[in-house]
């Protein structure tokens, strides 16, 4: 299998911390690409040419970060997504929370690499009280996670992550000690030192 990836992506890195946590990073080739350079043969894989984007043996393509991490669940022993119930429903609401965040980030810093003229302060806000709002809510979310790490841990640990590599300047350290704490324990796991964003 091949994996294109891309190491500032967070979407790629929650897909990343899932192979290495099932013990697969032997198996997969990570395929380093720059998405925005157009390249062909992630265009050929993808036709949306995102990563990150999964290549089976038998030359199927797999993409968007949830479908992928699903994929390997499946294969595995359920790990990262429960089953069903409520703690399958709770891991999915708490992925698309953090898969938002990135979403919300990555469209920050597209604006904010525009001309400072051309800048929507309007937009600019939306999004950072969207980010603030999240934030607020991943750390109320710690409150009954014991010692859970799920799929939902996994996103929410690249999302912080992205936001520490494109937006320092929120903070969202401040007056989230609890998030911060479990942040600096996630950022300890052998599978997020080993991706964490360059």
């Amino acid at each position: 299998m091949k994996l294109f990836s891309s190491k500032t992506s967070p979407y790629a890195r929650k897909v990343r911390i899932v192979i290495l946590e099932y013990g697969l990073g032997d198996k997969i080739e990570i395929l380093n690409t720059a998405p925005m350079g157009d390249p062909d043969d992630l265009h050929a894989a993808n036709p949306v040419g995102k990563v990150p984007t999964l290549l089976l043996g038998d030359g199927t393509a797999l993409y968007d970060s949830p479908v992928i991490c699903e994929y390997f669940d499946s294969h595995g022993d359920n790990r990262f997504i429960p089953q069903s119930g409520v703690e399958r429903w709770d891991c999915l609401r708490r992925q698309a929370l953090a898969d938002g965040v990135m979403d919300t980030s990555f469209n920050r810093t597209g604006e904010r690499l525009r001309p400072q003229g051309e800048q929507s302060d309007t937009w600019l806000g939306r999004w950072e009280r969207a980010i603030r709002r999240s934030i607020d809510v991943m750390e109320s979310d710690l409150s009954i996670a014991g010692d859970r790490f799920d799929l939902g841990d996994v996103a929410a640990g690249c999302a912080l992550g992205y936001l520490d590599l494109r937006h320092g300047d929120m903070g969202w350290r401040e007056n989230h000690q609890l998030l911060a704490e479990w942040f600096e324990a996630f950022s300890g796991r052998a599978s997020a030192s080993a991706t964490v964003h360059e």
